[in-house]
């Protein structure tokens, strides 16, 4: 039987994402990285052995600074750690997740995810709308 230690969900446009922390019965830690995408009700399952996870992240590094050399579209799909650190600095400020998105240059629900992420409850900034009383006048008889 496998444990499951830690999870995370990623959600994009078409793609979710979710990676998890596993312990297998040997008691060895893996991740399974499982990959549902919209419209597909089948989905694919990657599991990798946690002792290559660092060779595996060098090479994602790796390509990581290869395609950052090409130019980007404007559409902000991935923010570094430190983009993430100010977005929910931002956010626990009261800053609403509309004028993070127009700051970071990104979709609102690209916002939310990272909030979430990080554990965050997202609630509504808005004041609430006051109504008038409405004052009636007795009739004098």
């Amino acid at each position: 039987m496998e444990n499951i230690i830690k999870s995370t969900i990623l959600e994009y446009d078409k793609s979710t994402f979710l990676i998890d922390l596993r312990r297998h019965k040997s008691g060895k830690l893996y991740l399974a990285i499982k990959q549902m995408v919209e419209g597909i009700s089948d989905y694919n399952i990657l599991k990798i052995n946690y002792s290559l996870l660092s060779d595996l992240i060098y090479v994602l590094m790796d390509y990581n600074n290869e395609v950052l050399k090409e130019p980007v579209n404007n559409t902000k799909l991935y923010f570094s750690q430190e983009k993430q650190k100010e977005i929910v600095s931002r956010y626990l400020k009261g800053v609403p997740i509309e004028d993070l998105s127009m700051q970071f240059d990104c979709k609102q629900l690209i916002i939310e995810q990272i909030l979430r992420n990080k554990q965050i409850a997202i609630v509504n900034n808005k004041l609430p709308t006051q109504t008038r009383k409405r004052w009636f006048r007795r009739k004098k008889y």
